[in-house]
C-alpha cells in the first residue's frame, strides 16, 4: 500500500495541492483588504457594506447619544468581523497557516516512509524539495503582499473619516438644524435599557408558549435579544 502512494506520488499531490488552497487563501484576504482599503478613502460615499454599517452605527449612536468613547476598538470590532465569501477575512488568513503546517506535516510524514521503504534517495529529496519550496512560497506571500499593512490602513482611514468628519458633520447637522435634535442622553439609556427588557420579556413569552426542553441554547437567546433591540 505504501509503494503504491508512492509511486504515482500521491503525497506529492498532496503537497501541491495545499500550496494552492494557500495561495488561493492568501490571495482573498489580499483582494478584500485591497478594496477596503479603496472604500475607505472616500468612506462617506463608498458603497461598500462594512463603512455603511460602520456610518449607520456610529450616527444611531450620535442620535441616541451614546457616543463612541473609543473609536479605535470601534472599527476594530468590526473588521475583525468582516467576511468575504462566508468566512471572515482573519479566518481566510489562518487558513494559510494551516496548510503551511499540513505541507510540512505530508513532507515529513513521506520522507519517513521513504527511509523505511528503503534506497529511494532521489525521491526523498524531491518530496524535501517539494515541501520546503511550498513553505517559503508562502511564507514570500505574506511577504510581498503584506495584508497586515492594508488592513492597517483601511482603520486608519475609518478612524479617521469617523472622529474627524462624521462626527463633525453630525454635530453641526444637529446642532443647526432644531428640528433634528438629538435626543438627551438619560433618555437614550432609557430607550436603550427598554428596548433590551422588551426584548428578554417576548422571549421568555415565547418560550414559555414552547414546550420545555432539558437544555436551552443560550446562543440563540442572547442572539434573539440582540436582534430585538437592534431594530
Amino acid at each position: 500500500m505504501l509503494q503504491e502512494i508512492f509511486r504515482y506520488n500521491i503525497l506529492l499531490y498532496v503537497i501541491g495541492a495545499f500550496c494552492l488552497l494557500g495561495v488561493l487563501c492568501k490571495g482573498v484576504v489580499w483582494i478584500s483588504y485591497r478594496r477596503l482599503m479603496k472604500a475607505t478613502e472616500s468612506a462617506g460615499k463608498s458603497a461598500n457594506g462594512l463603512t455603511q454599517k460602520l456610518r449607520m452605527k456610529f450616527e444611531n449612536c450620535y442620535r441616541l447619544n451614546l457616543n463612541v468613547q473609543n473609536i479605535s476598538a470601534f472599527v476594530d470590532k468590526y473588521l475583525q468581523h468582516y467576511k468575504v465569501l462566508g468566512l471572515r477575512v482573519h479566518t481566510w488568513n489562518q487558513l494559510v497557516r494551516v496548510f503551511a503546517v499540513g505541507i510540512g506535516l505530508v513532507t515529513v510524514g513521506a520522507c519517513l516512509g521513504l527511509y523505511f521503504i528503503g534506497d529511494q534517495a532521489l525521491l526523498t529529496a524531491l518530496y524535501a524539495a517539494a515541501g520546503i519550496g511550498s513553505v517559503m512560497l508562502l511564507g514570500l506571500l505574506e511577504c510581498l503582499l503584506d495584508v497586515k499593512d492594508k488592513q492597517r490602513m483601511a482603520a486608519t482611514n475609518l478612524m479617521d473619516y469617523l472622529d474627524n468628519t462624521l462626527s463633525n458633520r453630525l454635530h453641526h447637522q444637529y446642532e443647526d438644524d432644531p428640528g433634528k435634535t438629538v435626543l438627551p442622553k438619560e433618555m437614550g439609556q432609557a430607550l436603550k435599557q427598554g428596548k433590551a427588557q422588551t426584548a428578554a420579556t417576548n422571549l421568555k413569552i415565547r418560550q414559555k408558549k414552547a414546550p420545555r426542553s432539558d437544555t436551552i441554547d443560550e446562543e440563540a437567546v442572547i442572539r434573539e435579544i440582540l436582534r430585538e433591540f437592534l431594530t
